[in-house]
């Protein structure tokens, strides 16, 4: 949905400071191995929110509606400040990734949810970007724009990663760049 510019850049500054925070609510008074427990759970939410990035672009912007109909106006006007109302991602994360990882100690629910929430962050970072700046060729967010470029433009579906093309290579949904070549 269209969003103002407030509520489209809000989670921009909410993300890290919910990261910060959780990583602040898990590790107060702990001892130093937390802070090992803690980083390997952050990882393991950052590589999580890759693959569920995947999922959701696939199966829920492109068939679910009413996600496939923003989704949709997304294609239409890449440049539009359409998304899901500010808070709304963080607080789903915590409904689904939090909530059910805190039975296995504060520490773990909290440094996974802090990477799944950065993932997050850097996906609005990395897709926003690949809509409004230019990359510069060469660097890893030029070729993450060329990637979220071929999702756009082709008359297939594919390259539903934003933040990596690692899961679109594992399931089989890259787009092969289409080479020029001169006619002779």
């Amino acid at each position: 949905m269209q969003l103002s510019r407030l509520s489209y850049f809000a989670d921009f500054f909410l993300c890290p400071m919910f990261a910060v925070a959780l990583a602040v609510v898990g590790l107060f008074g702990r001892d130093p191995a937390s802070l090992g427990e803690w980083l390997v759970a952050a990882i393991v939410g950052l590589i999580a929110w890759t693959l569920a990035e995947y999922v959701i672009h696939r199966s829920v912007y492109h068939r679910v509606q009413p996600f496939q109909g923003y989704h949709d106006a997304h294609h239409e006007d890449p440049k539009a400040l359409i998304g899901a109302p500010s808070v709304i991602g963080i607080v789903l994360i915590f409904a689904i990734v939090f909530a059910p990882l805190l039975p296995l100690g504060l520490v773990t629910a909290c440094g996974v949810t802090s990477g799944f929430i950065l993932g997050y962050f850097a996906y609005m970072m990395i897709h926003h970007a690949s809509h409004h700046w230019n990359a510069r060729p060469g660097t890893y967010l030029y070729h993450l724009r060329l990637h979220h470029a071929r999702h756009h433009y082709a008359h297939e579906l594919g390259n539903f990663g934003v933040s990596t093309a690692v899961w679109d290579h594992v399931f089989g949904t890259a787009l092969e760049a289409q080479r020029r070549t001169a006619n002779r």
